[in-house]
C-alpha cells in the first residue's frame, strides 16, 4: 500500500546531530477524504471478524516488532535523539506488551453484557459494544511509536479501521506502524499513515468517526471544538505539570533516585514527567544534595551503542526555547541554579536543578517539558498537597512517605488522574488500569476496558420475555391502571418512616 502522495515533502532531521535523515511525502487536507473512504470500504469486513481472528494480527505484529527491534530503535532514536535504552524499554518493550495484552483481553472486555433490570423483570437486557467506524489517531513526537500504537491497537481490536497522523517531527515512526500491519498480512487500508502538518490532522477530525489526540492543551482544545461540530467522540491526552511530594519520613535515597529519573527521562519530554517537587523542611537540604549529586553523574550526548548515555537532546527547537524561557523567568524572580542551566551544542540542554522556586514562576505553573528539576521547600504535608493541587493540569502525581495510611489519604486528595506512592511514572505501564488526566490534562482514558470501550458506541438491547399482547401501561389508559401504578409506587418506594429535620 502506498502513502497518498503530493508534490510536497516533510524533511526529517536528527535532533542530536542536526543531519537531515529523510524526506516524507505530505498528505494534503483535500486528500484525507480519499484515505477515509478507503478505510470505510475495509470496515464492514474487519468489524465482522471474531476477536480471535483480529488477535492473530496483533500477535503477528508483536513478532514483527521483536524481529525488527533494531530497526525500530534506530528509527525512533534518529527522529527523537533519545537514548537507545529508552527506545528499547519505553517504546519497543511497551508496544510488545500492549499488543499481547489487548490480543488476550479484548473479547472479555467487549463481549455482550447481560444486565438484570431491577424494575422490568419481564425483559431481557444486554449491552453491545459496536465499533465507531474509522478512527483517526493524531500522535505526538515524544514517544512516536508507543503513543501511536497505544491508540491504534485498541481501536483495531474494538473493530475499527484506523488512520494515523504522526507528528511532522517524527513521521518515520508513524510509517513503521502502517508497515508492520501491512507486512503481517492485515487487510489493505486497515491501518493507513498520513504524514503532514496541523491541517492534515484537522482534516481527519472532519472526516473520521472518532479521534484520539495526544499533544498540547492548546491544540487539544481546538481538536475538541472541531469534533464538537460533528458530535464525534474524542480521546484527549494533553499536558501535565506533575508534582512530586517528599515527606520527612520518606526513604530519601529512593525518593532522590525517582526524582532524577522521573524528571529527566527522555530529557523531561514526558507528559507525566516530575515537573515540580515539594519537600518537607527537615529533609529538604539532604534531599537536594542527593539529587544534585545524582544529576552530576548523568551522561548526556549522542548515542551510538545501547547504554552509552542517559540523556539526549530536546527533540524540537520550540521546546528548547520554552526551557530557556522558564529558567530565565525563574532566575529573574529569585531562583538559584545548583547545576546545569546552560544550552549546549544543537538542541542539547544541561540537566538542571533549581531551588528557591515558588508559584509566581512559570517553571512551577506552565508545562516545561524539558530536563529541569525545580525543588520547593514546604512546612507540612498539607502545604505540599495544597501546592500540588494549585494547577490547571491534573495528569499524574507522586508522593513519598513510609506512612502507608497517610500516603493513601493524600493520594485521594490529589487532583490528578494518576498517583504513584513511593514510585513515579509507573501508572502508564499498568495496562489493566485506566490512565488519563483531569482538569486541562485531557478527556477519556487509555488502557484496560476503558481503552477499548472509548472506541465503541454502546448499544442497549431490551427483549420482551413473555410475549403478552399488550403491556399493562399501554393504551388505552384507564382508572384501574392509574390506581395500580399509584399502589405500586407506594409499595416500591415508600419507606414507612419520616426524617426529622431541625432548623
Amino acid at each position: 500500500m502506498k502513502l497518498l502522495t503530493s508534490t510536497k515533502h516533510l524533511e526529517v532531521f536528527n535532533p542530536a546531530t542536526g543531519q537531515k535523515i529523510a524526506e516524507v511525502p505530505i498528505t494534503l487536507p483535500d486528500e484525507v477524504g480519499t484515505a477515509v473512504a478507503r478505510a470505510r470500504q475495509v470496515f464492514p469486513m474487519w468489524r465482522e471478524l471474531s476477536f480471535a481472528h483480529r488477535a492473530r494480527y496483533l500477535y503477528a505484529a508483536r513478532d514483527w516488532i521483536v524481529d525488527h527491534q533494531e530497526e525500530i530503535i534506530e528509527t525512533i532514536c534518529a527522529e527523537t535523539g533519545k537514548p537507545r535504552t529508552e527506545a528499547l524499554i519505553a517504546e519497543v518493550f511497551y508496544c510488545c506488551d500492549l499488543l499481547g495484552y489487548y490480543a488476550k483481553n479484548s473479547e472479555r472486555y467487549l463481549k455482550d453484557e447481560a444486565r438484570s433490570p431491577h424494575l422490568l423483570k419481564n425483559k431481557r437486557v444486554y449491552v453491545l459494544y459496536k465499533p465507531l467506524g474509522v478512527v483517526g489517531v493524531i500522535s505526538p513526537w515524544n514517544y512516536p511509536f508507543t503513543l501511536a500504537l497505544g491508540d491504534v491497537v485498541p481501536a483495531l481490536m474494538a473493530g475499527n479501521t484506523v488512520i494515523l497522523k504522526p507528528s511532522e517531527y517524527t513521521p518515520l515512526s508513524g510509517l513503521l506502524v502502517e508497515r508492520l500491519f501491512r507486512e503481517v498480512g492485515a487487510p489493505p487500508y486497515l491501518v493507513q499513515t498520513l504524514c503532514g502538518y496541523g491541517e492534515t490532522g484537522a482534516a481527519l477530525v472532519d472526516h473520521c468517526d472518532g479521534i484520539a489526540f495526544t499533544g498540547s492543551v492548546i491544540t487539544g482544545k481546538k481538536v475538541a471544538e472541531r469534533a464538537a461540530q460533528r458530535l464525534i467522540p474524542v480521546l484527549l491526552e494533553l499536558g501535565g505539570k506533575d508534582p512530586m511530594i517528599v515527606l520527612k519520613d520518606a526513604d530519601l535515597e529512593r525518593a532522590a533516585n525517582a526524582c532524577v529519573w522521573g524528571a529527566l527521562s527522555n530529557a523531561g519530554q514526558i507528559c507525566m514527567s516530575v515537573e515540580r517537587v515539594y519537600v518537607e523542611g527537615p529533609i529538604y537540604d539532604e534531599f537536594v544534595r542527593r539529587v544534585v549529586e545524582k544529576v552530576k553523574s548523568l551522561r548526556q550526548g549522542s548515542e551510538k551503542r545501547l547504554g552509552e548515555i542517559d540523556i539526549g537532546p530536546l527533540t524540537m527547537p520550540k521546546q528548547l526555547e520554552t526551557v530557556e524561557r522558564h529558567i530565565r523567568d525563574a532566575v529573574e524572580k529569585g531562583a538559584q541554579i545548583l547545576i546545569g542551566g546552560t544550552r549546549k551544542d544543537g538542541l542539547f540542554y544541561e540537566p538542571t536543578v533549581l531551588v528557591d522556586v515558588d508559584h509566581s514562576m512559570q517553571i512551577m505553573r506552565e508545562e516545561t517539558f524539558g530536563p529541569v528539576i525545580p525543588v520547593m521547600r514546604v512546612d507540612s504535608a498539607q502545604e505540599a498537597l495544597m501546592l500540588a493541587n494549585d494547577s490547571h493540569y491534573g495528569l499524574a502525581a507522586s508522593l513519598f512517605t513510609k506512612n502507608r495510611e497517610l500516603g493513601a489519604q493524600l493520594a485521594r486528595q490529589l487532583e490528578t488522574g494518576n498517583v504513584c506512592i513511593n514510585d513515579c511514572i509507573a501508572n502508564f505501564a499498568v495496562l489493566e488500569a485506566p490512565y488519563g488526566g483531569v482538569k486541562e490534562s485531557g478527556l477519556g482514558r487509555r488502557h484496560g476496558e476503558w481503552g477499548l470501550r472509548q472506541f465503541t458506541s454502546p448499544q442497549t438491547v431490551v427483549v420482551d420475555r413473555f410475549g403478552l399482547k399488550r403491556e399493562p401501561f399501554w393504551y388505552p389508559y384507564n382508572e384501574r391502571m392509574v390506581h395500580w401504578i399509584s399502589r405500586a409506587l407506594r409499595l416500591l418506594y415508600r419507606r414507612g418512616w419520616r426524617r426529622k429535620f431541625s432548623v
